[in-house]
């Protein structure tokens, strides 16, 4: 009685493509690629500029931050470049990349605000770069935590 309803079925769906690891450098010129970029060029600056300085207990708390984040944040600008990201979709990467961020920020006012205490022109260039990746880690934060909140993809 049915027997033609079965026939002209669909086909059942393709499987899902296999997600590889591949290089993109596209991610460099996009939003969240340029927010990390000025990360690690703003830590490293202001790395430098403590370095230079005498005072060497700000520069113990700087030093911490800087590798903290300087780690950190090329670790996941390399996870975004070559898709480990979209490979491990499973893992919360928004969340887990805006509590960071949350903490690179308060840790980059706490900082700098002591480094800037300095007086000297060194110290008021710690707090110059500092500004600046407190600018970078919190405008990264928003949009990680907007992404997060909507339920989007890491990537």
């Amino acid at each position: 009685m049915f027997d033609h309803f079965v026939q002209n079925s669909p086909p059942p769906p393709p499987p899902p493509p296999k997600k590889t690891l591949k290089f993109d450098k596209g991610y460099i010129k996009t939003w969240p690629g340029i927010l990390k970029i000025v990360q690690v060029v703003c830590n490293m600056v202001g790395f430098i500029c403590i370095k230079i300085s005498w005072s060497w207990l700000s520069a113990i708390f700087y030093n911490i931050v800087y590798w903290v984040g300087n780690i950190i944040t090329i670790f996941l600008f390399l996870m975004y470049m070559f898709h480990f990201v979209e490979k491990y979709e499973n893992l919360p990467w928004l969340k887990g990349e805006f509590f960071f961020c949350l903490f690179m920020c308060l840790a980059y006012i706490v900082t700098s605000i002591f480094a800037t205490t300095i007086g000297e022109s060194v110290g008021y260039a710690v707090g110059f770069f500092g500004l600046c990746a407190i600018a970078a880690y919190g405008v990264d934060a928003f949009m990680k935590y907007k992404a997060w909140k909507r339920g989007l993809p890491a990537q």
